[in-house]
């Protein structure tokens, strides 16, 4: 009994170990951290969340300055100008300022420099500079200053009017404030237009407050209207290598054709970079709402960026360290905020772009050239752009783009998208897109590829979209800890050349065909510990929907409608008249109808059968040749009906006579001719003809039609033999 009871016992401890054994792993699985989350933990710039999120973002809080005015009303159009013009235009004042830059070196006092006269290559003729106020350095100036030179004229209802240029020189300070200098309008016309520059210099423009700003604006003497982009430029504010500062200040109607002409621009040049800021301003209706280019530190803050005919604000090559915060980007005719190819570190927190024709962000980090630089080394990529806090709704294109770049982060956005939400694309390395709330992403609320390598997706939640997150030809792509919800195809689809594609703990809820998706070749993605509690499969499509999904269906579809649409019209298009006569039908009447014919016409016309019989032609009289004096001996070419007697025994066919059968059993040829007369005549009669027309005339004999004689008679063969006389006569 005890080795019984030891046997047992053995046995169920040999069980228990089983057991415990086989379910160790999924006990370990559901306590360990996969090993992409911890490397993920370990690299990430910011925080990475451990549940998907539950709460969503609050909206952007904006002040009442950076609050878009109009953003429910469509985009403004991009400009339409003469290209070559306006090149011309901007070509004229890179040459106007360095012909200045040698004149600051010998003044030491305020003057207006003449400019000599420019080549406009539009029209070809010379055409005269505005007048240039060189402000030279080290001092400090104001608006008493511009008005003792004549720069500006004073306003009867206040303010002033800019009527020339102004250059601030290196180690100088023009300060304009209100409520000294309420507003400021900018002198343009067809003669020319004026600027405000500082060239290593510093500029600032100072407001009260936001009840009583600075108001500066471009201002058409011409119409007595703000100036609009014409043709002929419009002024421009611009820092080149200097500070430009401005705060309270409303700049509007400023700017044409390139970046550093096109509004208000930060432009540094290879030896400095601008520097500066705007605070609390609104840019409107410019070419660029503010424009920035080798320049550092720039800092925009609650600022508004309204209206303007290409990008609301800019932030080009070499732009370095520069931030946006708490501002807004509406109605603006190409992208919202841009981060353009070599701008390094930029961080744009808080913003809002809204109801832009393009994207509500573009962020570029793609290298200036592919391959190599000229110096023979590697272009680098931009890098460390951060897009923080904001909110992209009801762009025209994409939310939040990024194409190329490394180290971009995309964290904490609300995106609202009608085609795309947030897309990273464009050999775009090392991405995070962390803790975004795409509320409605049209056909794809995240598309990651193609070409993209290193993207980390953590904690975004990704609803109301047709597809919730599409890789496409993107390997190393780590997801998890996204609520993906309200999909009604794919939750997650892999296409392409996507290897190790690897998430975890994602929860995806909708109706669709997959919760997850592999097509195009790609490798199964491993995803573990999905929560698909809240899927429902679709198993069928509407008809609709059908056609959605099927575009190749739908092409075909187009094709035969325009073929069936074109063919009934072609049917039931009126036929034009027959505009010959053979294709006529034949009538009888129509021999009398135009009058009475020879009888040689008219037995010749008898004598052919019905279906070569001609209707509705002129009758002509046959032409005859003159008879010979000496008859020739008649030639016998073809002899139809007449058959000489004893032919018959000849040729083995029977005489037949008029009212005689041939050998078949059928009427000779003659006895049917005058059948179908007949029955032609009484068709006609029958038809309603008039009573009094006469009938056709009756079929002469063989021996008597025309063309018979004719040949009978030899005519035809003399004719042939004086033609060919008369020919050996004639002189070469």
């Amino acid at each position: 009994m005890a080795k019984q009871r030891r046997g047992r016992l053995a046995s169920a401890l040999a069980f228990l170990f089983i057991v415990g054994v086989a379910a160790l792993p999924f006990a370990v699985h559901g306590q360990a951290t996969p090993p992409w989350v911890q490397s993920s933990q370990h690299t990430s710039p910011v925080p990475i969340s451990t549940t998907p999120p539950s709460v969503p973002l609050a909206p952007v809080d904006l002040s009442s300055i950076a609050t878009p005015i109009q953003p429910d009303d469509p985009p403004v159009s991009p400009p339409t100008v003469d290209l070559s013009r306006q090149a011309s235009l901007v070509a004229g004042e890179d040459l106007r300022l360095r012909t200045l830059l040698h004149h600051i070196g010998r003044q030491t006092y305020p003057a207006v420099v003449p400019v000599g006269e420019q080549f406009d290559v539009t029209s070809g003729v010379m055409r005269a500079g505005t007048p240039t106020l060189v402000l030279p350095g080290p001092a400090n100036y104001t608006i008493a200053d511009l008005e003792a030179t004549g720069a500006v004229i004073p306003l009867s209802q206040g303010g002033f009017i800019l009527v020339d240029s102004v250059l601030v020189a290196s180690g100088a300070t023009l300060k304009l404030s209100s409520p000294e200098v309420p507003l400021l309008l900018m002198d343009s016309s067809t003669q020319g237009f004026t600027s405000l520059v500082t060239w290593g210099g510093t500029l600032t423009l100072t407001g009260e407050s936001a009840q009583a700003p600075l108001v500066i604006m471009g201002w058409d003497r011409t119409t007595d209207l703000p100036a609009t982009d014409r043709g002929y430029g419009r002024p421009y504010i611009r820092a080149v290598g200097g500070r430009l500062d401005m705060k309270y200040v409303h700049a509007s109607y400023l700017g044409f054709w390139s970046g550093r002409t096109g509004g208000v621009a930060w432009t540094g040049i290879s030896s400095r970079a601008s520097t500066g800021s705007a605070i609390s301003s609104r840019f409107m209706f410019n070419t660029y709402g503010a424009f920035v280019s080798r320049a550092r530190g720039v800092e925009f803050t609650d600022d508004l960026f309204e209206g303007n005919e290409l990008d609301g604000l800019r932030l080009h090559r070499l732009t370095v360290s520069s931030l946006v915060s708490r501002s807004a980007s509406a109605r603006n005719a190409g992208n919202g905020f841009v981060v353009s190819r070599g701008a390094t570190s930029n961080v744009l927190k808080g913003d809002l772009a809204i109801n832009n024709r393009g994207n509500g962000f573009l962020i570029n980090g793609l290298p200036l050239v592919n391959g190599a630089s000229p110096s023979g080394g590697k272009a680098v990529a931009s890098m460390g752009t951060v897009v923080e806090d904001s909110e992209a709704e009801a762009n025209a294109r994409t939310g939040i783009l990024v194409e190329g770049g490394n180290g971009t982060i995309v964290l904490d956005n609300i995106v609202c998208g009608p085609v795309t939400g947030i897309a990273v694309r464009a050999g775009a390395a090392q991405t995070w897109v962390v803790g975004n709330d795409v509320r409605c992403g049209g056909r794809v609320a995240l598309s990651i590829g193609p070409s993209v390598t290193g993207t980390t997706v953590d904690g975004n939640a990704l609803s109301n979209a047709r597809i919730g997150l599409l890789i496409r030809n993107s390997p190393g792509i780590r997801i998890f800890d996204n609520r993906i919800t309200g999909v009604s195809v794919f939750g997650i689809s892999v296409r392409g050349l996507s290897q190790g594609v690897v998430g975890n703990d994602n929860v995806i809820s909708g109706r669709g065909f997959q919760p997850i998706d592999t097509r195009g070749g790609a490798d199964a993605p491993m995803i573990t510990d999905t929560n698909l509690s809240g899927w429902q499969h679709r198993s069928s499509l509407n008809f609709l929907a059908s056609w959605r999904y099927h575009p190749l269906l739908t092409a075909w579809l187009v094709i035969l409608a325009v073929l069936v649409v074109f063919s009934l019209g072609i049917r039931f298009r009126r036929r034009p008249a027959r505009p010959y006569t053979y294709a006529v039908p034949w009538q009888p009447s129509a021999q009398v109808a135009r009058g009475p014919q020879p009888a040689e016409v008219a037995a010749a016309v008898a004598y052919v059968p019905a279906p070569w019989r001609p209707a509705t032609q002129e009758a002509r009289e046959p032409v005859r040749r003159a008879e010979p004096a000496a008859a020739a001996k008649p030639v016998v070419l073809w002899q139809p009906f007449a058959v000489p007697a004893g032919a018959a025994a000849q040729t083995g066919r029977p005489e037949q006579a008029n009212g005689e059968k041939d050998a078949n059993g059928l009427p000779s040829a003659r006895r049917r001719t005058q059948g179908r007369v007949r029955k032609n005549a009484a068709r006609v009669e029958a038809a309603g003809g008039p009573a009094s027309a006469p009938s056709p005339p009756a079929p002469a004999k063989p021996s008597e039609s025309p063309f018979w004689k004719l040949l009978a008679t030899g005519t035809w063969a003399a004719g042939q033999e004086e033609d060919r006389q008369a020919a050996k006569e004639a002189p070469t």
